[in-house]
């Protein structure tokens, strides 16, 4: 059976973030299937809505792994000037300069048969937290990905998606567009979608902050774990300060904010650390380590394929 990988992401601003399912068949120049599910129960499709500082912004999306090793991604940009979300159609493309992607209403992108380092890519760009409060950033997360993954993209160029159903916890929807690649070619690389819908439930963001009590020295420093995405060893590097010794915890959590696995628990002198996370029981998916010392927590993202 094919395996799906869930590609969920947290921010760190105004948000309410889903979980749920989208599902659609995709035919043309490439045929496929999109759907969020694992064995026929868990849903892996991710969605929030966003509020900016001159507007807002609802993205969903599912990453199917194939049974070749290669991954399917979808994802929807909408923009809009209400929050949190109400129920409405946008129009494909929608307002907006064709000539820009970036200036369009909505954005509908579907990308099959990524490796391994395109979806590493993509988690780089959407995982980072700075860029949604900001539309400098947010522009330039958009052109990264037109600019980086052109040649792999079908771009929406017609169609609608209706958001039909929205209460304070779920919303609901289906969706329809022509995708054409915004690569040359003749004749042009097409795909259809007719019978997209989507179900979401929205989830208590992972809470894995701590309170502000100020500037206060970093006596702690987690770094980015390698190899990023992994499969199914990685290692975590993180230093304590001199003159600190600390009684410190590292955490693996998932995005319900479960604790996995507990790295290291104990007092800690002074120096560098190298831990390893053998994530051999636990199923494909985005994971969050960690590190915490008092009241300092540092915390990163991973992200386990199999």
């Amino acid at each position: 059976m094919k395996k799906i990988l869930p590609f969920i992401f947290t921010i760190c601003t105004a948000q309410d973030s889903y979980s749920g399912l989208i599902n659609f068949n995709y035919a043309g120049t490439v045929d496929g299937i999109i759907t969020s599910l694992v064995q026929d129960t868990v849903p892996t499709g991710f969605a929030f809505n966003q509020f900016g500082p001159d507007t807002s912004y609802f993205i969903m999306g599912s990453i199917t792994e194939q049974e070749n090793n290669s991954f399917d991604l979808f994802i929807s940009i909408l923009q809009d000037t209400t929050f949190p979300l109400q129920p409405r159609t946008w129009e494909i493309p929608g307002q907006g300069n064709q000539e820009n992607p970036l200036s369009l209403e909505s954005i509908v992108i579907l990308m099959p048969g990524m490796d391994s380092l395109f979806v590493n890519e993509i988690f780089d760009y959407l995982s980072d937290s700075t860029i949604f409060g900001d539309s400098v950033n947010f522009d330039s997360l958009l052109t990264n990905v037109f600019v980086e993954l052109a040649d792999n993209l079908y771009l929406g160029l017609a169609g609608e998606i209706e958001i039909f159903d929205v209460s304070d916890s779920s919303l609901s929807g289906n969706f329809s567009s022509t995708l054409i690649k915004p690569a040359f070619y003749f004749p042009p690389h097409m795909i259809m979608v007719n019978n997209g819908v989507f179900n979401f439930n929205q989830i208590n963001a992972l809470d894995l902050t701590v309170d502000d009590f100020g500037i206060i020295p970093e006596s702690i420093t987690l770094f980015p774990a390698y190899p990023n995405p992994f499969n199914p060893v990685t290692t975590l590097r993180f230093t304590i300060a001199e003159k600190s010794v600390s009684h410190i915890n590292l955490d693996i959590y998932d995005l319900k904010g479960k604790i996995i696995q507990s790295l290291a628990n104990g007092i800690k002198q002074p120096g560098n650390y190298e831990i390893q996370w053998n994530a051999i029981d636990s199923p494909s998916g985005i994971y969050i380590a960690k590190l915490q010392s008092g009241k300092i927590a540092q915390t990163t993202k991973l992200l386990l394929i199999k």
